[in-house]
């Protein structure tokens, strides 16, 4: 699929094939199953939420095909004011990604491989002063209470022998391909998937919507108190990752209107107000919403003033 040789957006090779774009932050709605009470429902969720690892190696690819639109674009900047969104659909995929990454819980050896592998990188990351996000966010977003009588992982000079596949696909040696996930599930894009990128880019979903939906999960939490307390905490948390992965979504698209604007300032307030919730949810909240504000900068069709104050 990707053309390495390619030396500018002009020369890229767009395919029409392919199943419509579906970010990984949305895709977790879709897992819910449809079983017939809402509390079993939203307990069920923790069994199928997707491996760390399959969110990196997406996530990843996203990355690397937004830096390679850049280089091809520096080569070509008459073509980006007609191809900018490809570029700002893929920034956005490889952003829910990485949220997504640390918004699902690690679970098992693997995914707390995964999580410790993680905050290892990110701290060299943002250490070296190399980090796109405020440094205080993201030492916020890491934090992760190992679940009980699971061993932590610790990340040395030596990789124990069973994780070595894991290490693999986590540097990005083996990484996923176009049509490797199942229907309806997030794939992985390139840059010829371009009018893919665009026609998803173009048709943002509804942020005040997404807020109503959340507050609604919000709401259940509070009426499931006098559940059983297993299948109440199970449920719970399911229906919070499901609420925080809406309220990134709003944080992550760009405003285009001052609805849009105000929603966010909604978002802001409503973490604010849920001190109690688990804070490394909040802060990928205020991670989501900074991405969301910088691309907005771009200018029309996004906003970035309400009123005479600029958010």
């Amino acid at each position: 699929m990707t053309n390495h040789t390619t030396a500018s957006l002009r020369d890229l090779d767009f395919t029409t094939s392919g199943a419509p774009v579906v970010d990984e932050l949305a895709a977790l709605d879709q897992l819910v199953p449809a079983l017939g009470d809402e509390l079993e429902r939203h307990a069920a969720l923790l069994e199928l939420l997707p491996a760390i690892l399959d969110l990196r190696g997406r996530a990843r690819i996203h990355a690397q095909q937004y830096e390679r639109f850049l280089t091809l674009a520096e080569a070509d900047p008459p073509a980006l004011e007609h191809l900018v969104d490809i570029g700002n659909a893929l920034a956005l995929l490889s952003h829910a990604g990485e949220i997504a990454m640390l918004l699902v819980p690690a679970v098992s050896p693997e995914d707390r491989f995964a999580h410790a592998m993680l905050e290892t990188e990110r701290s060299e990351q943002y250490g070296s002063g190399k980090g796109v996000h405020d440094p205080e966010l993201m030492q916020r977003a890491l934090r992760q209470t190992v679940p009980v009588g699971a061993t932590p992982h610790v990340i040395g000079a030596r990789i124990p022998a069973e994780m070595q596949d894991a290490t693999l696909r986590f540097d990005g040696v083996v990484l996923p391909k176009p049509g490797d996930s199942d229907v309806g599930q997030p794939e992985v894009y390139h840059l010829e998937h371009g009018p893919a990128l665009e026609a998803w880019f173009f048709d943002p979903p509804d942020l005040a919507l997404l807020l109503d939906q959340a507050r609604t999960l919000f709401a259940a939490i509070e009426t499931w108190s006098q559940a059983k307390p297993a299948t109440r905490y199970s449920a719970s948390r399911g229906a919070l990752i499901l609420a925080y992965a809406k309220l990134c979504r709003i944080g992550l698209w760009p405003a285009r209107s001052s609805d849009d604007l105000i929603v966010k300032m909604e978002v802001k307030r409503l973490i604010t107000d849920r001190a109690a919730d688990p804070d490394p949810m909040r802060a990928l909240v205020e991670i989501a919403l900074g991405v969301g504000r910088r691309m907005a900068r771009q200018g029309p069709p996004f906003v970035t003033v309400l009123g005479d104050v600029e958010l």
